[in-house]
């Protein structure tokens, strides 16, 4: 399958040519991939109606497809085919036989094609020198501690042990 662009008409038009025949068998409601679109396969088109060449409006014959907006968009019989996805073929457009794509290389390796960064201009972080000092809450003075439980007791003697909201008492 290959998509050829006809410039001898105005508007010049993309369209298809070599298609097996797997890519020629509609269905009503399928999605289907415009000739325009090859190159982006995420776009969403779903065949509406298929018109046999002589319908009126549609003279060599064509397609109304429904677009990813919801509009409707009329294409010749040689501009859609059945997408590959939904055929099952997930991994179609990842082949490098369909999608010759050239590595574009600066000689230098840097992140996302930029040139690497002189490692003299890199911050340097300063080296970790550990303070030996103790982490985490220091302990409480054992006689505050003992102060502190002792008034908790108190507390706990003047207490009738019920907690939470005082219940309704009904008169």
């Amino acid at each position: 399958m290959k998509v050829v662009e006809n410039t001898e008409t105005f508007p010049p038009y993309k369209y298809f040519t070599d298609v097996e025949e797997k890519f020629l068998n509609f269905k009503p409601e399928c999605r289907v991939l415009t000739a325009r679109h090859f190159d982006d396969p995420q776009m969403y088109f779903k065949l509406r109606k298929q018109f046999l060449p002589g319908a009126p409006g549609f003279p060599q014959g064509g397609f109304e497809v429904f677009g990813p907006d919801g509009g409707i968009y009329n294409f010749n019989l040689n501009e859609v085919i059945v997408h590959p996805f939904h055929l099952g073929m997930k991994s179609y457009f990842s082949k490098a036989q369909n999608a010759v794509k050239e590595k574009v290389s600066t000689g230098v390796s840097g992140k996302r094609g930029r040139p690497k960064m002189d490692p003299t201009l890199k911050k340097t972080l300063p080296v970790y020198v550990p303070t030996g000092g103790k982490r985490g809450r220091k302990p409480m003075d054992p006689a505050l501690k003992a102060a502190k439980e002792t008034a908790l007791v108190e507390k706990k003697k003047n207490s009738t042990g019920k907690r939470g909201r005082p219940k309704k008492q009904v008169s």
